[in-house]
């Protein structure tokens, strides 16, 4: 049975570490690939990446893990209407300088262009709205519907309870995954947004998703 919590600080290496395998394939991460040999140090790279990353929202957003046999095997990152803004200072706040001694400073820059591009679509919407920043999975627990649980049965809960009135409340995302589109769309979502980025000649799919929540 997977328990939800909110993830402790000393969970954060395996958490990132969970993020790394899981997301190192994706478009976003293309730019970075290139500047390793192989692949176990870049995907100890992209630990380093989401140590940074999820430590940059770790105080100012809700975290949450999903356990199992005392395991982690789902992660989310849920930001609430009207959040201040994660910034240069949170990142480096997080640890980031220690990310330019692994690569150049122009390739983690690109990087984070790319993931801001990701953002835009829902912008407007964003600072009144319930954010998921990221949702993954264990890579070795794909096909065993943890995001739809986590969602079900933690994210989308949570938002009801918090709620401040009794109207209902907006949530978003997006994604640069094709497979992930689908994902959204068959746990309930809206494809509010198609647009396309691109990153050193290639064309990034990017699709940003709605659905209200009453409490």
């Amino acid at each position: 049975m997977i328990k939800y919590k909110s993830l402790r600080l000393e969970e954060l290496k395996e958490v990132a570490r969970m993020n790394a395998k899981t997301f190192a394939d994706y478009p976003l991460c293309d730019e970075i690939r290139n500047d390793f040999l192989d692949e176990d140090s870049f995907v100890d790279f992209m630990t380093e990446v989401f140590k940074v990353y999820i430590g940059a929202y770790f105080k100012k957003s809700v975290v949450i893990v999903g356990k199992e046999d005392n395991l982690i095997k789902s992660f989310a990152i849920l930001v609430r209407p009207y959040s201040s803004d994660i910034g240069l200072f949170d990142y480096f706040r997080a640890g980031a300088l220690k990310l330019f001694r692994t690569v150049s400073i122009p390739k983690v820059f690109k990087f984070l262009n790319v993931l801001n591009e990701g953002h835009k679509p829902c912008k407007e919407l964003k600072k009144r709205s319930w954010f998921l920043e990221t949702l993954a999975v264990d890579k070795l627990c794909k096909g065993q519907q943890l995001g739809s649980r986590m969602l079900k049965d933690c994210i989308i809960p949570y938002i009801k309870k918090h709620i401040k009135s009794n109207k209902s409340e907006s949530f978003i995302t997006f994604t640069n995954n094709a497979i992930n589109r689908k994902f959204y769309i068959q746990n309930g979502f809206s494809e509010f947004d198609s647009t396309a980025i691109e990153s050193n000649g290639r064309i990034i799919g990017n699709w940003s998703f709605q659905m209200s929540v009453s409490p």
